[in-house]
This record gives C-alpha cells, structure tokens and sequence, in this order.
C-alpha cells in the first residue's frame, strides 16, 4: 500500500533541501528590495509547524529594516518578478492593521508574506516551507 502525504509533501524531500531552497527564494524576496533602502535585516530562525501527523514544514523569515520609504507596488512587482521563472504566483491582500501584503505561493506550497511597513520603516518576511516527512520532535 503507498504511504499517503498531505498535498505539497514530498517524500523524497529532506528538511535540509527544504529549508535550502526556502532560504535561497527568501534571499532572493529580500535582494528584490532596493539596496539603498535596507539598513539592516535579522533572520528569524526556523521552527517546526505540523502539515499533519507524519509531515511538518520549516517555518522562518526575516525582519528588515529600512533606511527609507519603498513605493510599495513597485517593490512588490520587483519581488514577483525575482520569482515568477520559479513558479511562484502573487496575491495581495490587506493585513488587519491595514497594511498591503504581498503572498507569493511555490509549486510545491513553500509560501513567502511579505508586507512593507513604510511608517516604522520595517519589512516582515514570513517563509514557510514545503511540507516533508518528519515530526514536530525533530530537532
């Protein structure tokens, strides 16, 4: 009988390559931004989130600092095309305080939320992972 993975799991997968590529699309989300107006980034390590009892998914991003304002739409246009040879498809939407975020989602369900906070001069980066077998006991 075929062992049976939650949509976007991939059993040939290990944590490492996921956790790999994930770093590397958000290296490239953050590249996207324009160089002049980061004054500093801090990479949020990775935890653990369960896709399902026998897949988890590498959760992490970055928090950015901005030495200026960005026009919004203009960055995440650049952040979209960083990607879109990748596969990855873009989607906004509006957080609860307000702010436009941008959501791009990978063929294999690694997601990106990225949302530019011009008047505090941050940017919140939000990467998850593809799902891949293992458990929320992994270290």
């Amino acid at each position: 009988m075929k062992e049976q993975h939650e949509p976007g799991a991939t059993a040939s997968v290990s944590r490492t390559t996921a956790e790999r590529r994930t770093t590397e699309i958000q290296d490239r989300v953050i590249g996207a931004i324009p160089d002049d107006a980061v004054a500093s980034r801090r990479t949020i390590d990775w935890t653990l989130l369960a896709c399902s009892d026998t897949t988890v998914s590498a959760a992490g991003g970055a928090a950015i600092t901005l030495a200026r304002p960005v026009d919004v739409d203009e960055t995440y246009d650049a952040i979209t095309a960083a990607v879109r040879d990748d596969g990855y498809t873009a989607a906004t939407d509006t957080t609860g305080k307000g702010a436009k975020r941008l959501t791009l989602t990978g063929t294999n369900d690694d997601q990106y939320l990225i949302t530019i906070y011009n008047d505090t001069e941050k940017v919140r980066l939000s990467s998850f992972s593809q799902c891949f077998p293992g458990s929320l006991n992994d270290d």
